[in-house]
């Protein structure tokens, strides 16, 4: 069972900021510097478990295989609790799958938490990111989301980009 907000979060709410690193590509990136990097057009930060989950890896093909359609109306990030050079090596993952957008790494779990996504302990898991999508416009206030009610439970791509589009609008 899905929810339209998180523990922490609505829609209408600010979103907290975050300064992370990539795991695909070098640098640390905020989200204040994605939004102005998008012109002014939405951003979707999606939370996944992590590289090593067959579902993220499926749920990233999803997002992928739209790439164009993303871009033309916003930008994507992705984000995990995973460690560079971890025991997952989400580097490793990356340089040998690629991923067209940003792959963050909350490595303390800090960003997981302040969005209110993170799951302490379940039967598949520990701490760890709920599987969950918002979009943010440009202004920084969360305009859509949806957090998975477990591993398989993901927003519709199709309605990822609607909401996009509906952001756009406004």
């Amino acid at each position: 069972m899905s929810a339209s907000h998180s523990h922490t979060l609505t829609v209408g709410a600010p979103a907290p900021e975050f300064s992370l690193p990539a795991a695909n590509r070098p640098g640390v990136f905020a989200l204040a510097t994605l939004l102005s990097a998008s012109n002014n057009r939405p951003l979707v930060v999606e939370f996944l478990r992590g590289t090593w989950c067959p579902n993220c890896v499926k749920r990233m093909r999803a997002l992928e295989a739209h790439r164009e359609q993303i871009e033309a109306l916003g930008g994507l990030v992705y984000i995990a609790a995973e460690k560079l050079g971890g025991l997952f090596k989400p580097e490793e993952y990356l340089a040998a799958h690629p991923v067209s957008f940003p792959f963050l790494l909350d490595e303390d779990r800090s960003i997981t938490r302040a969005w209110g996504v993170y799951l302490p302990f379940s039967y598949d898991s520990i701490r760890i990111a709920r599987p969950a999508t918002f979009v943010v416009d440009a202004a920084a206030n969360i305009r859509y989301i949806h957090v998975g009610g477990t591993q398989f439970d993901r927003a519709p791509v199709h309605e990822v980009i609607q909401a996009l589009q509906t952001v756009l609008a406004a």
